[in-house]
């Protein structure tokens, strides 16, 4: 590559930096998970969490999600039905509600 080249691509680089400086951050695209609650791991705060495929983002999947608030970790259990907000790239399952509990905890209760 000659230096005028390098110059040139140099300046496209720069060029396509600065416009994506000034179009800002990439927003964060939330989706709402519905599932079934597979384990409960209170000591590393997680949930294996059953979850029905998502339309607008991937298929049915059973996958590990840390959870944003500790104290439904004392709520929930295995069988309940929950719903919650997933980031694109994100393994943290937010705002995490439970929708049904499963038979077993409501005999439990």
């Amino acid at each position: 590559m000659n230096h005028v080249s390098s110059i040139a691509l140099g300046a496209a680089v720069m060029a396509l930096m600065a416009g994506r400086a000034v179009a800002g951050p990439v927003p964060r695209i939330a989706h709402t998970l519905h599932g079934t609650v597979v384990a409960v791991d209170v000591v590393d705060c997680k949930l294996t969490v059953q979850a029905r495929r998502l339309e607008t983002w991937m298929g049915a999947i059973t996958s590990i999600y840390a959870v944003d608030n500790q104290k439904v970790l004392r709520e929930v259990r295995a069988g309940d039905q929950i719903m919650g907000k997933v980031f694109d790239g994100e393994a943290i399952l937010r705002h995490v509600e439970i929708v049904a509990v499963s038979a077993r905890a409501a005999a439990e209760a």
